[in-house]
């Protein structure tokens, strides 16, 4: 049975007088095995009288589901892993809700819990170089500055970008999948699915780079034109036969099974009219597409590391 605080109390206050009825020279206890045990006896029951406050921040419950892309290149090369936390000050007894994301690998789905415990809060996520939980730019910050509610999903890529006056920064790309923040397109994107088809839904992570190349779309050696891809003026049927350019988020319907998924350039301001004759620059990717479901498809990598593909199947519900 655990003394209360009076009862500790009381049996330091004991213990020290036993502790003093033997001094020695100058009035100091003398030092002797016994004496350094019951000193430490003291300590150890002073501590239990006064525990240390326990640290750590007040979390609610885990609200809306987030993935991750780590496609994130600093000064041209890759970022390496990333930790990515509920909470922007992460102490010793946080530990990361996604660990060790490597760079071009997507995350699986999670929770995050609420940053507060009263009804209604928000979850967010902050993004750290791995087994690190200081605040060095351009790491620290939060990848998400509305946060998510129940009911919402999302898939956001963490891409390149450059600030002005500090360097190096991080580009946020998202889709929302569901709940309050989807939009139109992404809501048109469901229904565009055909129960004989799957949908590629790509969108580029490295759009924040200046001086690409123009980037476009390859499927199995192809370049089509994807059908939410429209002209804004001109003579719109030629334009619906020329590839399209990962310039928006694009949605294209594809045949079950295994495809092979690339990127193909063009001079910076100058479009393709077609890709006869020209293969993937970079690395290409396989998706493995089931029927009547919707495929997450990131463009990312940089001229000086070569152009890459990755994607992932978007969640049911």
């Amino acid at each position: 049975m655990r003394a209360t605080p009076k009862q500790t109390r009381a049996l330091i206050a004991l213990a020290t007088a036993a502790l003093f009825a033997c001094t020695g020279k100058g009035g100091e206890p003398p030092r002797t095995p016994e004496v350094d045990s019951l000193a430490s006896s003291i300590n150890k029951l002073e501590a239990a009288s006064h525990p240390a406050p326990k640290s750590g921040h007040k979390y609610g419950l885990p609200t809306g589901k987030v993935r991750v892309a780590n496609l994130l290149e600093i000064d041209g090369k890759p970022a390496g892993p990333l930790d990515f936390y509920e909470y922007g000050r992460p102490d010793s007894s946080d530990v990361p809700i996604i660990k060790h994301l490597e760079y071009g690998k997507i995350s699986g789905y999670v929770s995050p819990r609420a940053d507060a415990p009263n009804p209604g809060a928000k979850s967010f996520l902050f993004v750290f170089r791995a087994d690190q939980k200081t605040s060095v730019h351009p790491f620290g910050g939060v990848i998400d500055q509305s946060g998510w509610e129940a009911g919402d999903r999302m898939s956001i890529a963490l891409g390149p970008a450059q600030d002005a006056g500090s360097g190096a920064s991080i580009a946020i790309v998202a889709i929302a999948e569901a709940g309050r923040r989807v939009n139109s397109d992404q809501a048109d994107s469901a229904k565009k699915i055909q129960s004989a088809e799957g949908l590629l839904v790509v969108r580029a992570a490295n759009s924040h780079v200046d001086a690409l190349p123009e980037l476009y779309f390859m499927i199995d050696g192809k370049c089509p034109h994807a059908p939410n891809d429209m002209a804004a003026s001109g003579d719109t049927a030629k334009y619906r036969t020329m590839p399209s350019s990962v310039s928006a988020t694009l949605f294209f319907p594809v045949a079950p099974g295994t495809h092979t998924l690339g990127v193909v350039t063009s001079k910076r301001g100058s479009g393709l009219s077609n890709c006869n004759g020209l293969a993937p620059v970079g690395t290409t990717a396989s998706v493995n597409v089931e029927a009547g479901r919707r495929y997450m498809v990131w463009v990312f990598g940089q001229s000086s590391d070569g152009f890459k593909v990755v994607a992932a199947p978007v969640a049911t519900q």
